[in-house]
């Protein structure tokens, strides 16, 4: 629970506080699970709903999944630069492991913020020009753009699309992406699912019954059970806007990507 707390500290919003001392003090152990007390249920709720804010307000934003999606592509591009054995101008010493599915414990520890930004400061300058591109772009928040995408219905635009960004050189493995991201913000029991399990959350009565929090929340029985899913196409809008005007390539990508916008 504390992430939220932290991250919306460090984002400065509000979505993400709520009373998680009180949800502390009514936790009680039951055999193989713990409960709240049914006077507890109000902290419960502000927790969900602040878990459901922050994951649609912060965490899958289409911002901050453009600076994601560049930053996979970031480090997609450095692993498949290694294999082809390119000559960095700073060898990637920390990343090798990762690459080479040997990782330690202490690779994992000795990988944190501050390595990455430096390497990514110096492949800034590097020859290859989408290593290049994709750094630059992270850091200096130069993000992609993005457009409404339903890959269900609208294959037959990205393959297209696909087609064309190879056409007028912009390799669309790293410069052509559809993201998605999901969430099931509460769930009560379901045996035999297809998705995920989620252990849903009992309430301890004052008759000790356990009773499962949605059948006693107005609020969360609202939300249970209902998976949101958000589909977007990312792409480098400045680098088709550079695309020369009597390249007959430009206007078809600009007429796929801009009417998924109308």
């Amino acid at each position: 629970m504390d992430y939220l707390q932290r991250d919306a500290y460090f984002t400065g919003v509000s979505y993400g506080h709520f009373d998680m001392e009180r949800i502390l003090r009514v936790m009680r152990p039951d055999e193989d699970q713990v409960v709240i007390k049914e006077s507890g249920m109000h902290a419960v709720e502000d927790y969900i709903m602040s878990r459901y804010q922050m994951y649609w307000q912060v965490y899958f934003h289409p911002v901050t999944r453009s600076a994601e999606v560049i930053l996979t592509k970031i480090l997609h591009r450095v692993k498949e630069l290694y294999g082809q054995h390119y000559p960095f101008k700073v060898k990637p010493t920390p990343f090798t492991s990762f690459f080479e599915g040997k990782v330690s414990l202490a690779d994992y520890i000795r990988l944190d913020e501050a390595v990455v930004l430096y390497y990514f400061q110096m492949w800034t300058e590097e020859d290859d020009p989408i290593l290049r591109d994709l750094v630059y772009r992270f850091v200096n928040r130069r993000l992609f753009k993005y457009v409404e995408f339903n890959p269900n219905l609208q294959m037959n635009d990205w393959m297209e699309l696909y087609q064309l960004f190879k056409e007028v050189d912009l390799d669309p493995d790293y410069y052509l992406v559809v993201d998605s991201s999901s969430d099931l913000p509460y769930d009560f029991y379901r045996p035999g699912g297809e998705e995920e399990e989620r252990l849903p959350i009992h309430l301890l009565m004052p008759n000790n019954e356990l009773r499962e929090l949605s059948r006693q929340s107005e609020i969360v029985e609202a939300i249970s059970g209902k998976k949101r899913t958000d589909h977007k196409l990312y792409y480098p809008k400045d680098l088709i806007e550079k695309l020369a005007d009597d390249q007959p390539e430009k206007e078809k990508i600009k007429k796929i990507l801009y009417k998924q916008d109308r």
